[in-house]
């Protein structure tokens, strides 16, 4: 008898212990939407417009997708590429971006946009441990599940329009493509020495679940995946190459990098660095984006839109890019 008492207030317990969750689940549906912000704008309070910008461009017009952090936001510039080439191409990065953000931000991508070719930007690809990569893993799904978990500060900005228009009208443009332009000069004298540094050179089983996934994501939608690794001082090693290349060829995935291999681009650590070695400057991001956009003509189908009268409007931001930062075109 007192097993079935037992046995009873067991069932209720979890019974009440899921009509909690049932209902948490419900409010957050409910009030995520709220806290979203209604345009992928700074003043809107969306995360990183520049890496949004894809969503203000017409549906299905980008073919070339590049998903990363801020080496790859400093490193590749898309207006060059379209002008060299004739193909369109979006950054996607954020600052100390996961491959947990990259994969979440492929599936935003892939909402509005069917990209050919997605590069992934592999200097993300090394974190601490295990355990890290598992609490990031988590956080980023409940971010993208219920937006109020990275949106939740916007509570006092909230206005009237968040309660009642709960449908994001996401138009705004980002004229650079996501690449953000440094012309200053801070050089690295030590140039590629840092290849032989002692960092952790493994890549968890989190990540390489996720890279997984990131990869199947996007061969699911008819895209062809890429890693590149920009030169970077504070992170790239000679050891951490290797695991890349290792797991790139049982991937299947072509591999370039940067720091180990210049291909005769003429990139110089004493000029093509803007703080020394982290990230590129325009003149390092210019020979680095000539070769990238090479080796995307070689070796992938893509379209030249240049004389497309319904691709103009990149015309347009080319020469607005190239005027507003004082370049010569």
């Amino acid at each position: 008898m007192e097993e079935k008492v037992d046995m009873k207030k067991h069932i209720l317990n979890i019974s009440k212990i899921v009509i909690f969750l049932s209902i948490c689940a419900f409010l957050l549906v409910y009030i995520s939407p709220i806290f979203v912000p209604k345009n992928n704008s700074n003043q809107s309070g969306i995360k990183y417009e520049n890496a949004r910008g894809f969503y203000g461009e017409n549906k299905n017009t980008v073919d070339v997708l590049a998903i990363g952090n801020s080496d790859l936001y400093s490193a590749m510039n898309p207006l060059q590429i379209w002008n060299e080439q004739g193909y369109t191409s979006y950054v996607c990065a954020e600052p100390q971006q996961s491959i947990f953000a990259a994969y979440y931000m492929l599936k935003e991508v892939l909402t509005c946009q069917k990209p050919k070719v997605v590069i992934l930007e592999v200097d993300e690809l090394f974190s601490k441990n295990e355990a890290e990569d598992i609490d990031e893993a988590i956080n980023n799904a409940l971010k993208y599940a219920f937006p109020l978990f990275e949106y939740h500060s916007r509570w006092k900005d909230l206005t009237v329009n968040d309660f009642q228009d709960r449908d994001p009208d996401y138009k705004t443009r980002m004229e650079s493509k996501g690449y953000i332009f440094h012309n200053n000069i801070k050089s690295n004298p030590d140039g590629f020495k840092y290849l032989a540094k002692n960092r952790n050179a493994s890549i968890t089983q989190t990540t390489q679940m996720y890279l997984k996934k990131f990869i199947d994501l996007a061969h699911d939608h008819g895209a062809e995946v890429m890693f590149v690794w920009f030169p970077s001082a504070t992170t790239a090693t000679t050891k951490r190459h290797e695991s890349v290349q290792r797991l790139s060829k049982s991937l299947n995935i072509p591999f370039i990098d940067f720091n180990i291999d210049q291909f005769d681009t003429g990139f110089d650590w004493q000029t093509d660095t803007r703080d020394g070695g982290n990230h590129l400057n325009y003149s390092g991001a210019s020979k680095i984006t000539k070769f990238l956009g090479q080796y995307l003509k070689e070796n992938y189908e893509l379209t030249d839109h240049r004389d497309n009268p319904k691709y103009v409007q990149w015309n347009k931001d080319y020469q607005t890019f190239m005027k507003k930062n004082k370049l010569h075109y």
